[in-house]
């Protein structure tokens, strides 16, 4: 651990606030995953940093004057822009960030998205103590070129264990069933996610294999017109010699446990900013195939969308890569993610 960046009353302190959903998902979900890994490695760097989550934004007051923090991240689009007005001479001395946790995308199923974007760039004329901060360099560019607006970049960081002690681990090759391949999808059932060609290029490398195909999804979280994606995936395995397994949403920790018990995992979506279950995926050591929106992930793993044949061809090359370790290319590409994602907060935070 590092030491205390500064000393008394300069101390860094940084909050991160969180909308807390009412749809039943409990703690457990991305967004918070990825703020408190945050929180994780700002902790390993001295800095003082708490995660809260408000029901709406009339608690948010109420959380900045009781933790008195230097900064506070506001994490995704729930905030009005005008509610600045009033907190922002509340606490004239806290800088602010709303932080955009979308690529345009899937930013563009958000009907407030770039009215709000736009009026949180006014504000920042107004408050220079105020800012919009993507996640990724991706979405920063794009609103740079597009409305030429003022940005700061606010990366996510991978940083579990300091929450979950050490990792898992691995569940023993004798205890699986070497007649069954287990796939996992996880994460939110979206059209953008692309589930529906992966879990037909898993069910083709599983025959071409021999072998009956458990295709793991989270089945609960379905979101922006995903219910036509879920009925496909139920009628895709309905008569099939192959089965989909639905998961529950569970906490982080036991998460990571069902992951040790993939073969394989899939990621080939249309649009990321980071993808955390990736990076699990990554971090456990388990063989994952994302697309090229995950830009950290190398190559030989990232597949073509909307190409089942290619999809197929990258599950064979991690089959082979993983008899001879060549899937650790990618905790290489994650790590030095995280080494340009911490120095970014070094930067933010002047530390």
């Amino acid at each position: 651990m590092l030491e205390g960046i500064f000393d008394g009353e300069n101390m860094v302190r940084v909050l991160f606030i969180c909308k807390r959903r009412p749809d039943g998902y409990g703690a457990s979900y991305g967004l918070l995953n990825s703020c408190r890994f945050l929180c994780n490695a700002l902790h390993r760097l001295g800095v003082e940093a708490k995660l809260v989550e408000a029901i709406d934004n009339n608690y948010i007051d109420k959380e900045v004057y009781q933790y008195k923090p230097t900064h506070v991240f506001i994490e995704a689009l729930w905030v009005v822009p005008e509610k600045f007005e009033v907190l922002i001479p509340l606490h004239p001395t806290v800088e602010w960030y709303v932080r955009l946790h979308s690529n345009s995308p899937f930013l563009a199923n958000e009907g407030v998205a770039i009215d709000w974007i736009k009026r949180y760039a006014a504000l920042n004329n107004k408050y220079p103590q105020f800012h919009v901060a993507p996640n990724s360099l991706k979405m920063f560019n794009e609103l740079k070129q597009s409305l030429n607006i003022p940005l700061v970049y606010a990366p996510n960081i991978y940083d579990p264990e300091k929450e979950f002690g050490e990792r898992p681990s691995a569940v023993p090759a004798e205890e699986k069933d070497s007649h069954i391949l287990n796939i996992g999808c996880f994460g939110a059932i979206r059209p953008l996610k692309n589930q529906l060609i992966q879990a037909m290029a898993a069910m083709a490398f599983a025959d071409e294999q021999g072998k009956s195909l458990h295709f793991h999804i989270n089945y609960t979280r379905v979101e922006t017109h995903g219910e036509n994606v879920q009925k496909n995936l139920v009628s895709l395995f309905s008569g099939s010699r192959h089965q989909l397994i639905t998961h529950e949403w569970m906490p982080h920790e036991d998460f990571l446990k069902l992951i040790l018990t993939m073969d394989y995992g899939l990621q080939v979506s249309f649009t990321e900013t980071f993808n955390i279950v990736a990076a699990d995926f990554v971090y456990l050591k388990v063989p994952i195939v994302g697309s090229d929106e995950i830009e950290w992930m190398n190559c030989l793993y990232q597949a073509k969308t909307t190409a089942i044949d290619n999809i197929i061809n990258h599950l064979w090359l991690a089959k082979i890569g993983k008899r001879i370790g060549l899937h650790t290319l990618n905790n290489i590409g994650l790590n030095s993610y995280n080494i340009g994602a911490v120095d970014a907060w070094k930067d933010l935070l002047k530390l």
